[in-house]
């Protein structure tokens, strides 16, 4: 059926036949007698996705299967059958992807014997797409074979690959040449590959202008890495200088290859985006050198980067033209401000400039890594005294910063944005959080955003909150968010009163919470919205856990008294299935005794008062506006007749239900 089927049902099959071979319950006689045949019938299929189907096929059976079954399949012949001339440029390429996989499964000595013959015809073939596919998989053979296998087999055939004619076939063997570094000796590398890769860049740099470039600013970065073990001082200098000539507007091409026409390489940056067939080379180069600017300053060390000027290159690439070379040097400058250490500061220019960059893209790259860059920039604190902060520039560029992507539809990077904001605490001082970044989020909280960038500015707010210096600050700050949300006109905003209130519960004392939000929980529960009444009542049994007796019975009757009003008054019968169960919760729920130690809450108290110190100009403002009392904001909510037993009244509502109407809508 297979042979007069279609493409698609082509490619259907072979798809069918890599899952089978991955499950592993197919015995060899199967394998050998019903599906290698069929392998080998549709390897050479003409549509290019059922070839590329039956090749992963082919690919998965080899990898799966032992020596033994590979021996008695003839598969080792067959596969080096697909690499002679006589057969098509499709089948020989194919016949790359075969050898490597077979070269996984066999013993080194089993591959120079029987597979390395197809390799070697292979490399030397008179296609280019050929030669560079076998290239390009040396490095998966060189694994699989070893050192002593790399060094008289592998080596030999690069060095000759890297003179070939073909551009595309060049710049392979350069990056498989750089590639088996990491799996050799220091001594093979220094003697048999720096010989052949350091005059080999020094010829490329000084050629007329070509796609060969856009290779080298590719492995640039991991050449330095995988060759560290032995650059001297010397070659790290040279190192360096080859960079900062490769970012120069001289070696930035304009497109052209050798022979004066179009290069037949595709440009293929996988890294971004940047992959367009129109792709400017010089656009490519640029970055990809801001993409390994990072490794550049990592291998050649603080000392090398602050001398050798590259942090010209890096001012300069942060001005590019395209957005994307600023976007991914915006997302790796962290690193090279944790490089430099104490001299990281000489980026702050720089680095100001990116935040005020116009385009989102730059600023969404820089808010994952935001605070670990600024962390950077501070200097190191001298004994017994905070870190000197020196950041009063950037405060500006980070709310434009907010502003901008506030204006987008990105709200994931705006929520990570927030959070990144609560780490300011350990940068700025309690001033400028207090005076600058503090209101901005209260005012969010009562603006058209998404509820997830809501529940982080609540969760920034409390880390604030929290790290507050000055008591006086922290009481206004907490009373205007409490008396915002708790009061709130609209519902959503009474929601999320009950999320700060179990953020309260997490950072802070018993005592900071029954004075701040205690009271104004209670009166969610008579709220005119269903839904505030459903999500406010699964805070009761939390209420409880705050208090102690006998100092806090008034609030103990206070909340028994709330509970008893919601259970008799309810009409709503999904708000009172949820009441009825916080009550049983209630009802279960132990009061401590003020004699009784709580560990857990002195230390809460403990790091919420740690930050605190004594302010004098804030001692005449000790006293603190009272919050709403207890029925004051109630609306529209008639308390029935008080009941001894709370149990009671949910067993009494259980019996009555059929009375209940008015579903909740949310």
């Amino acid at each position: 059926m297979t042979n007069s089927g279609s493409t698609e049902l082509l490619n259907i099959c072979g798809q069918c036949v890599s899952k089978l071979l991955l499950t592993g319950k197919l015995t060899s006689q199967q394998i050998s007698s019903y599906l290698v045949p069929l392998l080998w019938n549709h390897i050479n299929s003409k549509d290019v996705t059922a070839q590329r189907s039956w090749l992963n096929a082919l690919v998965t059976f080899i990898l799966r299967s032992s020596k033994e079954i590979l021996l008695q399949t003839d598969v080792i012949k067959l596969a080096l059958d697909k690499g002679n001339l006589a057969q098509k440029t499709s089948c020989r390429i194919a016949c790359a992807e075969i050898v490597t996989a077979l070269c996984k499964r066999l013993d080194p000595r089993q591959v120079e014997s029987e597979v390395f013959p197809a390799i070697r015809m292979l490399c030397q073939d008179i296609d280019y797409d050929v030669r560079s596919a076998m290239c390009g998989s040396l490095v998966e053979i060189s694994q699989s074979i070893g050192e002593l296998g790399t060094v008289k087999l592998l080596i030999p055939e690069i060095n000759e690959l890297l003179q070939d004619e073909e551009v595309q076939v060049r710049n392979t063997a350069i990056t498989v040449l750089v590639d088996i570094c990491p799996s050799l000796s220091k001594d093979i590398i220094s003697q048999m590959l720096s010989p052949t890769i350091w005059p080999y860049l020094d010829v490329v740099i000084c050629e007329k202008p070509s796609y060969t470039l856009v290779t080298v600013a590719r492995i640039i970065g991991r050449l330095g890495v995988n060759l560290a073990g032995v650059m001297d001082e010397p070659r790290k200098e040279w190192y360096v200088r080859y960079f900062i000539k490769l970012c120069k507007p001289s070696h930035i091409l304009n497109g052209t290859s050798e022979n004066g026409g179009t290069d037949s390489t595709t440009v293929q940056i996988t890294l971004e985006s940047i992959e367009k067939k129109d792709t400017d080379v010089k656009d490519s180069i640029a970055y990809l050198c801001a993409y390994n600017f990072p490794a550049i300053c990592f291998n050649v060390g603080s000392r090398l980067v602050l001398e050798s000027g590259l942090l010209d290159v890096l001012t300069s690439l942060s001005s590019h033209h395209h957005f994307s070379v600023r976007r991914v040097l915006a997302a790796g400058i962290h690193e090279v401000a944790k490089i430099l250490g104490n001299d990281s500061r000489l980026l702050l220019p720089t680095y100001q400039t990116m935040m005020e960059d116009p385009n989102k893209e730059v600023l969404m790259a820089m808010i994952p890594n935001l605070c670990t860059a600024l962390k950077s920039f501070v200097s190191p604190p001298l004994k017994g005294q905070s870190p000197t902060i020196g950041l009063q520039d950037l405060i500006p560029a980070l709310l434009g910063q907010e502003e901008l992507i506030s204006k987008t539809r990105e709200w994931r990077a705006y929520t990570s944005l927030i959070e990144a904001w609560s780490e300011l605490t350990t940068i700025l001082t309690p001033e400028q959080i207090h005076l600058k970044f503090a209101p901005r989020l209260v005012k969010l909280l009562s603006s058209n955003i998404m509820l997830p960038v809501k529940r982080s500015v609540l969760k920034t707010l409390v880390k604030f909150l929290h790290t507050c210096k000055y008591a006086q600050q922290r009481h206004e700050l907490t009373a205007q968010i409490v008396k915002g949300l708790s009061r709130g006109k609209k519902f959503n905003q009474r929601l999320l009163f009950v999320d700060l209130c179990f953020l309260v519960l997490e950072k802070f004392s018993k005592k900071f919470f029954k004075e701040y939000c205690f009271t104004p929980a209670l009166l969610l529960i008579n709220d005119p919205t269903p839904i505030v009444r459903i999500k406010s009542s699964t805070l009761l049994p939390h209420l409880k856990s705050q208090l102690k007796m006998p100092s806090d019975r008034p609030l103990l009757q206070q909340l028994e008294a709330s509970s008893r009003r919601s259970l008799m008054s309810e009409r709503n019968k999904d708000v009172l299935t949820h009441i009825q169960r916080a009550v049983i919760e209630l009802d279960k729920g132990d009061v401590k005794l003020d004699s009784e130690p709580d560990p857990d809450d002195r230390k809460r108290e403990e790091e919420q008062n740690m930050f605190i110190v004594r302010d004098d100009r804030h001692e005449h403002l000790k006293g603190r506006t009272s919050l709403p009392e207890m029925g004051s904001l109630e609306i529209g909510r008639k308390p029935s007749p008080r009941k001894s037993s709370l149990s009671s009244l949910s067993d009494h509502h259980t019996h009555n239900e059929h009375h209940m109407s008015n579903k909740v809508t949310v």
